[in-house]
């Protein structure tokens, strides 16, 4: 038999005796209660649990989900998922491809550059391959941190038929140069970048700068063919790969350099997408949503 009990609380001490004892499971109850929300109307107290006239499961089954409520819960989580992830992907892949341009852009820039400081560009440079790859070699591989170059062969560009333009043809001067891969153009070096970026290095004459690369000249050009990500999709002129051009008297500059902002346009948006790299450079470095969601 309990001879005596001390509850103590914030603002009094109780004290039970063999007399008390009756009514000590109230007494603990009521306290108890005191610190506990209050039931849903067709439940017990607490006090009333403990005192053995009733139980407390009608409060608790009130707070929980039905199989058939959780399911229908995930499939709309499920059908949300489905309509949101893809544009997400795409957004985050869009925002990588512009910020690899513009940084691709800068080297080959730089390279170019010192280039000219050292006295290793002149008219006469584009006029074979033996003359481009000695360059290349004694100037441009200083420069830029390459992986692996190929000299019109396979190991560096893409596989035969993987590159598209805007308008979903092959590449003007695709050639095949054996085990299963191609290159652009009859005359190219290809590299790979560090940092997972291809090129393509080729040249043009100045009826194919003029109008192919948007660029008036009257002299041979360069052309760097970069796709930003490599291997990965979408390998499309205009959306992952860019073409910019080197001429003697102008430097470094986009494809499509010496034509209109509507002629660009037009060329990136119904075109086959050569001139997009300087209607991107135009427009702060962004990928207008009329390009990127270009259906080929």
């Amino acid at each position: 038999m309990i001879k005596n009990i001390t509850l103590s609380g914030a603002e009094h001490v109780v004290k039970l005796t063999n007399e008390h004892c009756r009514s000590c499971t109230d007494v603990i109850s009521a306290k108890i209660c005191s610190i506990l929300p209050t039931p849903a109307e067709d439940g017990f107290t607490l006090a009333e649990v403990l005192a053995g006239r009733g139980n407390m499961l009608p409060v608790f089954s009130k707070a929980g989900f039905t199989l058939a409520e959780v399911l229908i819960t995930l499939g709309i989580i499920g059908v949300v998922a489905a309509m949101t992830i893809p544009t997400l992907i795409s957004k985050i892949q869009k925002q990588q491809i512009e910020a690899q341009l513009k940084e691709n852009y800068s080297v080959i820039a730089q390279a170019m550059k010192l280039s000219e400081e050292e006295g290793a560009i002149s008219p006469q440079l584009v006029v074979n391959q033996q003359k481009v790859q000695a360059w290349f070699e004694e100037f441009m591989s200083k420069s830029l941190k390459t992986e692996v170059v190929c000299y019109h062969k396979p190991g560096c560009w893409h596989k035969s038929g993987v590159v598209k333009t805007l308008n979903n043809t092959t590449p003007n001067y695709e050639t095949n140069v054996g085990n299963g891969e191609s290159v652009i153009g009859a005359i190219s070096v290809t590299f790979r970048t560090a940092k997972g970026a291809y090129f393509d290095l080729d040249i043009s004459g100045s009826a194919a700068s003029q109008g192919l690369f948007g660029i008036d000249t009257s002299q041979n050009t360069l052309q760097f063919y970069v796709d930003v990500n490599g291997d990965r999709k979408p390998n499309i002129i205009g959306k992952d790969i860019f073409i910019m051009v080197y001429e003697y008297d102008k430097g470094l500059v986009p494809a499509g350099n010496d034509r209109t902002p509507n002629e660009i346009k037009q060329n990136c948006e119904q075109g086959n997408g050569y001139w997009c790299m300087k209607y991107i450079k135009d427009n702060g470095w962004v990928i207008p949503d009329s390009v990127w969601k270009r259906k080929i």
